[in-house]
């Protein structure tokens, strides 16, 4: 196989919910969720805010969340959506971290009317004209789920909007490693030689060849990898500062601190009530296994 069909076959999708939402022009939508997610814009246009990034989507566009994610849609005109999202899986993350933080195609709807109508179907089976769930909903719709994401990812990566390098990340054995390594174990002190030796290669080809495809270093990956590890962590319940720090390598409370700010531009408590006070409904949502 190529690396993007490596990359999509390493990917679990166990489908939590998804939904339907009717935003009026001018009004807003949040969602918040510590796992990977999905948006289809059926109709209408809309800004639509993800970490850092302002996203003008036109009708018809799909955007992917790799990651613990949260956004913000404000409608420009009525907007129809449907949003999905997935139970965390953690040999997906692996390969999940990989991503961007926001994957967006602006004509999926064009360019992939059946996976469109895939989406559709998500919200229009047997279980919600008769009222009552049919068995094998949660199976068959996490197929369905599967099949569009694994379709929107690749449409993405054809019409050149991923990244330079991106794909090395998965197609190098060596530094795929190390990556997976420094997302199973964030918290671990990771050197740039135990690194190396988890890739197996010597220290300077491999700070080389890291530098190369992933265009950062080992360090400042690392720290990426624990800010959007920390994000998922602060989202549990009854889980401090303090522990989130120290569950990531930090040895402080305060250098965690800094670290998330300069990261995000909000400290961790901050970030944390500002996803707390965006509930998620559940109208129309698929009923839980």
């Amino acid at each position: 196989m190529g690396a993007l069909d490596r990359a999509l076959a390493s990917i679990d999708w166990p489908l939590r919910e998804a939904q339907r939402d009717l935003v009026a022009a001018g009004q807003s939508l949040q969602r918040t969720h510590n796992a990977a997610g999905f948006l289809l814009l059926s109709s209408g246009s809309a800004t639509i805010r993800s970490g850092t990034e302002s996203l003008e989507a036109p009708a018809g566009s799909f955007l992917v969340f790799p990651h613990g994610h949260c956004f913000d849609l404000r409608a420009h005109e009525d907007a129809t959506l449907i949003y999905g999202w997935f139970l965390p899986s953690d040999p997906s993350a692996q390969t999940l971290g990989t991503f961007p933080h926001t994957l967006m195609i602006r004509e999926f709807s064009v360019l992939e009317p059946t996976m469109v109508a895939l989406v559709e179907g998500l919200l229009k089976g047997g279980s919600r004209a008769s009222g009552h769930r049919r068995a094998g909903d949660m199976v068959v719709c996490g197929l369905i789920a599967a099949t569009v994401l694994s379709s929107a990812i690749r449409l993405w990566a054809e019409l050149g909007c991923a990244p330079d390098r991106w794909l090395h990340r998965v197609s190098d054995p060596f530094i795929s490693r190390a990556l997976d390594a420094m997302h199973e174990s964030p918290g671990r002190a990771w050197s740039v030689s135990e690194l190396a030796q988890v890739a197996t290669m010597s220290r300077s080809s491999f700070a080389e060849r890291f530098a190369t495809l992933v265009g950062q270093t080992p360090a400042s990956y690392l720290t990426d990898v624990r800010m959007e590890s920390g994000k998922q962590v602060l989202l549990r319940e009854h889980v401090t500062i303090a522990d989130a720090a120290l569950q990531l390598g930090y040895e402080s409370e305060a250098g965690f601190r800094r670290a998330f700010q300069r990261h995000t531009g909000v400290s961790p408590a901050a970030w944390r009530t500002r996803q707390r006070a965006q509930s998620v409904p559940a109208a129309e949502a698929l009923p839980a296994a």
